[in-house]
């Protein structure tokens, strides 16, 4: 009995030595698994880890545009730019280039080059061409006109230009102003080299609205200032007879995209000063409701006779222009048009001096026959009763017309354009002029025996004569 008690004993201590040698085995070949804190830990990062290379692996995202930012409304007359709508480059007295090249910001600068030969078939011997306000020079390579501008826009109201000028049309036109003789701190030279100065400000009502004050140009007659804008080199009798410029107040006011009203109120009659106290003014209108037609009527009224305060000059011009041929293949005619301008005024003086009329007619035609030639032929009249308007002998001569009136005066001129560039401009010109009295520089010249200026000589006397014929070579430069 204690044989078998011992053993079954000892086979119990067996087993149990069995079972602990078993367990140990099983823990040295698997451990025991995390605490579950360190466990959700180790899961998160992997997770993160499995992300991140997610995103490394994909392309980045387009960053999406940022959103718009309104544009500022824009006025009528940025809209319908007045006279914008057509192509007007045809129209004598205006400028047929493209835009300008020299653009920086809102300045655009301008550059003018005129130089000419002129020949006039009486030879004057002071060769002083009489009258004329262009190319005013016989048998001289001359300088006519140079001019360095520049124009201020796109501020959003503030405008203004200065335009310099050098050549002999600063004498035939400003250096003729005779009212820098009343008092002092007036003189020619202070303002006979501006062409154009003016500050102002405009105002987007309507289709616009322009103030300024300064020198600016006229508009009676017809004709630019510039040849180079005209369809003939020399200017007609009604363009030489009136204004090319005025000194005070302008207001430009477009009702329309086709319509174009000017207020005047300046000094005088192509002066820097004036004569009297009272002010000049008046009116310009342009109208140009389609592309091939343009009409212009414009008024002036003012006193403009020294030491006669009851004169009053009214004075009307009148322009109709039409295309009437515009050719579209590329190897028709490009363009046919005429000009007509029509004036009439009428000088009132205090007694015993009587009073007269005055007016004249010009008619022009130009074919364009190719974009680099063109041809042009003008025909005017002009009649002055009183010779109020003619053009005088130049300021500082010591002599005097031999008549006071009546002037009958008419002529006809030819030109050929050769354009190579739309920057530069070849022209030779033909013009023959008539008057019904001696009036034209004759072969003894306006100055002197000699053709030398100095004091008058005794018994001299203009020599003038009743025909002028001339012949015009040009070259005129714009940039």
């Amino acid at each position: 009995m204690r044989r078998r008690c011992s053993a079954v004993r000892g086979l119990g201590c067996l087993l149990l030595a069995g079972a602990l040698l078993l367990r140990g085995a099983i823990a040295l070949g698997d451990p025991a698994p995390p605490p579950p804190d360190d466990h959700q830990r180790i899961v998160e990062l992997e997770r993160q880890l499995r992300e991140l290379k997610q995103r490394l692996a994909a392309p980045p995202p387009t960053p999406s545009p940022p959103p718009p930012v309104p544009e500022k409304p824009k006025r009528l007359d940025e809209l319908e730019p007045p006279f914008g709508e057509f192509d007007f480059s045809w129209l004598n007295g205006s400028n047929r280039q493209p835009p300008s090249l020299l653009t920086v910001g809102p300045l655009t600068w301008s550059i003018y080059i005129d130089a000419y030969y002129a020949f006039q078939f009486h030879q004057p011997i002071d060769h002083t061409i009489f009258p004329t306000t262009t190319a005013p020079r016989h048998n001289e390579i001359s300088f006519n006109l140079g001019i360095l501008g520049v124009d201020l826009t796109g501020l959003d109201g503030p405008t203004g230009r200065i335009y310099v000028q050098y050549g002999t049309n600063t004498e035939t036109t400003a250096g003729q102003d005779a009212t820098v003789t009343r008092g002092y701190f007036l003189t020619a030279a202070a303002f006979k080299y501006i062409q154009q100065a003016a500050v102002g400000w405009h105002f987007h009502a309507l289709h616009g609205i322009n103030v300024e004050i300064g020198i600016f140009p006229s508009y009676i007659g017809l004709e630019s200032y510039l040849p180079q804008e005209n369809w003939s080199y020399t200017h007609a009798f009604v363009a030489d007879a009136t204004p090319y410029y005025f000194f005070g107040l302008r207001g430009q006011i477009f009702p329309t995209q086709r319509l174009k009203i000017e207020l005047w109120l300046v000094n005088g009659w192509q002066t820097f000063g004036q004569w009297q106290e009272g002010r000049a003014g008046g009116y310009f209108l342009n109208w140009r409701p389609l592309e091939w037609l343009s009409l212009v009527h414009s008024l002036y009224i003012g006193q403009e006779v020294v030491g006669d305060p009851s004169s009053l000059r009214p004075y009307t011009d009148n322009n109709i222009q039409v295309r009437y041929y515009h050719g579209q293949g590329p190897h028709s005619i490009r363009s046919a048009a005429f000009s007509l301008t029509a004036d009439i005024g009428y000088e009132r003086r205090g007694a015993p001096t009587p009073d007269g009329w005055m007016g004249g007619c010009s008619l022009a035609h130009r074919i364009e026959w190719r974009s680099w030639i063109a041809t042009a032929v003008r025909g005017d009249f002009f009649f002055d009763r009183r010779g109020s308007i003619i053009q005088r002998l130049p300021l500082g001569n010591p002599y005097a017309l031999p008549s006071g009136g009546p002037y009958l005066l008419g002529g006809i001129s030819v030109t050929l354009d050769v354009v190579p560039s739309p920057w530069v401009l070849f022209r030779v010109e033909y013009s023959h002029r008539e008057s019904n009295q001696p009036y034209f520089s004759d072969r003894g010249g306006i100055t002197s025996p000699s053709g030398i200026q100095g004091p008058a000589a005794s018994g001299f006397v203009p020599n003038l004569t009743n025909r002028d014929d001339r012949l015009l070579v040009n070259a005129t430069l714009r940039l």
